[in-house]
């Protein structure tokens, strides 16, 4: 799995009287290096910085990063990324890979012969940025990019507004290999919540489906940002200023041994608790285990789809029915709108309606109103502000059901339901090994508004150890007497 699948016979090179000063300029040209690289080790990361006046020139430097842009094939997608250090991180955007069961290879289109490889980890996503840092498993030394900081600065520092800056993608014939793309900084600083949080770059260099985690280079051939997302609009998009991704590097748990396991456990459980207290919902999402999310949302989702296809097609046609009539009512603001779809949703959850619909011993309440809110959500923003026509909008809502974010909803519904208003303490912390990776267990103990401080309740928080970090995956409790163990 750690061998690269290689596309062409290596040609095999040979050096006459060679000598260690001309084994170290060839080594330095095939992994970019150029001289005034300068090294800075986040943990078991190496990032270098590279120089705005790099040797041989700025066509030079862009010609040795181009080979360690990568396109990253998922189950589900693709997406592309880069190398930061030679020893095999990439750095990408979270949403490249999320949704994924799976990364089936990293390729390198424009290395000499091109790479393929197989064995590839996520180390870590960022819980607030759009970016993750995966690790190919090869004792092969990369290409990389040089960075254009290797410090957390503000973006100003390294780049200004209407500098040329470099996106790539796959060719115009959809081939194996990068094309280059030409473009400027449009702004420094673009804001835009449904992006993420930030400032992003926006740049006018064309950006199109399957960019997503390239690298934006400046004209010295240095990673400047991360593309994330296209603009509607007009042609670009915005990037994640380089910057974040030595934030995230340094901010990365090290998690090397018990007492750091055990800590990271309580702060996550912490941060998970105290969002569900203030409704911060989005918070606690991103503090949810992808893989328990997607147990659930599989559940419910073959449950309601099952009941469908037997009796229950005439009430999802029903439901379907009345967010067209929401989407054809004009004179219904925006907000009016939203809260005709918020009181429809919330009658899903009602006894009558999940009976109508052939669910009614099967799923709870509030998983029944989960898969009706996203999928509601995601059919009505596709009629109403995306114009897509009934059929693309159901496929719309059914996309939606398949990504992570709503899949943690489906989650956090029953760790609501189970919280749902319990003051809650942490009383200690354990972790138990297991075959592929630890887990932790979080005891709470929790009482309920008004309560005499005669009973209280254990809370157990489950954490599952994922993406480099703790996740919290079911939240379970048993009633305890004062004084038990």
């Amino acid at each position: 799995m750690g061998n690269p699948r290689r596309d062409a016979t290596p040609r095999q090179v040979s050096f006459v009287g060679s000598t260690p000063a001309l084994w170290a300029v060839a080594a330095a040209l095939t992994l970019g290096a150029c001289a005034s690289a300068r090294p800075r080790a986040f943990g078991d990361v190496t990032v270098r910085e590279g120089s705005d006046h790099p040797r041989g020139g700025g066509e030079s430097q862009l010609s040795r990063s181009r080979r360690g842009v990568a396109v990253i094939e998922t189950d589900v997608g693709r997406g592309m990324g880069f190398v930061i250090d030679p020893s095999g991180y990439l750095i990408t955007n979270r949403h490249v890979i999320e949704d994924a069961d799976h990364i089936v290879s990293v390729s390198f289109p424009d290395l000499e012969p091109s790479r393929s490889y197989e064995g590839i980890s996520v180390v870590y996503t960022d819980p607030e940025q759009d970016l993750a840092l995966l690790r190919i498993q090869t004792d092969d030394e990369l290409p990389y990019v040089p960075l254009a900081t290797r410090k957390i600065v503000p973006v100003g520092r390294y780049l200004h507004e209407t500098d040329d800056v470099l996106t790539f993608r796959r060719g115009d014939d959809g081939g194996e290999w990068l094309s280059l793309d030409r473009g400027k900084v449009d702004r420094l600083a673009v804001y835009n919540p449904v992006a993420g949080k930030g400032a992003f770059v926006g740049v006018s260099a064309p950006i199109q489906r399957g960019q997503s985690g390239g690298p934006v280079l400046d004209d010295a051939g240095r990673a400047v940002a991360v593309v994330t997302w296209i603009w509607r609009d007009k042609e670009g998009g915005y990037a994640i200023p380089i910057a974040e991704a030595n934030r995230m590097l340094t901010e990365r748990p090290p998690l090397e041994d018990r007492a750091e396991q055990v800590s990271r456990a309580e702060a996550r459980s912490r941060s998970f608790l105290k969002a569900l207290g203030r409704g911060d919902v989005d918070g606690a999402r991103r503090l949810t285990s992808p893989s328990f999310a997607r147990k659930i949302r599989g559940e419910v989702v073959s449950t309601i789809m099952g009941a469908v296809e037997h009796d229950g097609l005439p009430v999802m046609q029903g439901f379907v029915a009345a967010l067209e009539s929401i989407v054809q009512s004009d004179h219904l603001s925006t907000e009016d709108a939203y809260g005709r779809l918020r009181e429809m949703v919330s009658r899903t959850g009602t006894e009558t309606f999940r009976d109508e619909l052939g669910v009614g011993e099967n799923l709870a309440p509030s998983q029944v109103v989960t898969f009706f809110f996203e999928f509601g959500q995601a059919y009505f923003a596709a009629r109403s502000f995306g114009k897509e026509e009934p059929d693309a909008a159901l496929a719309a809502a059914m996309r939606r059901l398949n990504t992570i974010d709503a899949a943690r909803t489906f989650a956090l519904a029953d760790a609501m339901e189970t919280l749902g208003g319990t003051a809650v303490e942490i009383d200690k912390v354990e972790i138990v090994p297991a075959a592929y990776a630890p887990r932790a267990i979080v005891t709470l103990r929790g009482t309920k508004p008004g309560d005499d401080g005669g009973d209280a309740e254990s809370i157990s928080v489950h954490l599952r150890m994922e993406w480099g970090d703790w996740y919290v995956a079911s939240v379970g409790r048993a009633a305890l007497t004062e004084g038990q163990g």
